[in-house]
């Protein structure tokens, strides 16, 4: 398969990190393309995410290649630990206790990201004011370490919109931890992403010709 290279060459200029999306691609294809990216792009590939437990499970994939990005039901946290090094859907303090829990009894870890609402639009994930209340939880923590803000999915928006967002978790991250990471959605909006200098963009289609 023929890869974008005008995509690719686009995230190495901006130094942006591409997470590829591979839900539609079996094991044998999605192996093909990660050896092509490490092979040629190695200094902007940070991986690939997955939102289904049953293709974790059965890609089996490398897990230190491997982000999990969907909403979490508290019974496919044991999976998603096992099949994955990276979470970027955490809005849920009893989720992040669960998981500390099971990275400690399996002598395993995670880097999870906050999902954060940046406008309102979704109940469940986490507001702004409650961000303190998350970082003092998982500081505390032995297996479980904080990348950062994860940006919100929309399937419309208007590029000022998006601006805003991408504005405001930069403005968040700097307040809290300068350092640290910003991913941001898939093809729909990754232009935008780039010209913000987004640290972790996720790419589904476009990545290929």
């Amino acid at each position: 398969m023929e890869l974008n290279k005008k995509l690719l060459e686009e995230f190495r200029w901006t130094k942006s990190k591409l997470l590829w999306v591979t839900k539609y691609f079996d094991k044998d294809a999605t192996l093909e393309i990660i050896n092509k990216l490490e092979t040629d792009y190695m200094d902007i590939f940070e991986g690939i995410w997955e939102n289904r437990i049953e293709a974790l499970i059965e890609k089996n994939i490398d897990r230190n290649k491997v982000h999990f990005i969907w909403n979490i039901q508290s019974k496919q946290i044991k999976d998603i630990i096992k099949f994955s090094s990276f979470i970027h859907s955490i809005d849920d303090i009893k989720h992040i206790k669960k998981i500390e829990d099971i990275c400690n009894k399996s002598w395993n870890w995670i880097q999870i990201f906050l999902q954060i609402n940046i406008d309102n639009t979704k109940k469940a994930w986490i507001s702004i004011e409650k961000i303190p209340e998350y970082l003092e939880i998982i500081w505390d923590m032995e297996s479980v370490s904080l990348i950062w803000f994860s940006a919100i999915w929309k399937s419309e928006f208007t590029r000022k919109e998006k601006e805003a967002e991408f504005d405001l978790l930069i403005k968040l991250r700097n307040k809290y931890l300068p350092n640290w990471f910003i991913s941001a959605w898939t093809s729909i909006d990754y232009e935008i992403a780039l010209e913000k200098w987004i640290d972790i963009v996720r790419v589904g289609s476009k990545l290929y010709n």
